[in-house]
């Protein structure tokens, strides 16, 4: 893959992370995404700096789900939300 093909790849992911977040934020579910939102841009983020380490956990539990084969878990999602300092 050229260097271009991974730049735009990666420009493609990053948007559908944000887009995954603020689809969570929007629609309330899970809870948690927008309170920790807000958490963290209290403590000083920006919102998109909050939303990066939100998307983390997203990319995290889209790995896991598909390595593993799990459902998504709100439970597991929402205590590492609650980790995100």
């Amino acid at each position: 893959m050229k260097k271009e093909e991974v730049l735009e790849y990666n420009q493609n992911l990053h948007k559908i992370i944000h887009e995954v977040v603020e689809n969570q934020i929007k629609e309330g579910k899970p809870k948690e995404t927008r309170k920790t939102l807000n958490r963290l841009m209290n403590l000083g983020y920006s919102r998109h700096e909050a939303i990066h380490k939100i998307g983390t956990i997203v990319i995290d539990d889209i790995y896991n789900m598909l390595k593993n084969e799990q459902e998504f878990n709100e439970e597991q999602f929402t205590k590492k939300l609650l980790a995100l300092k």
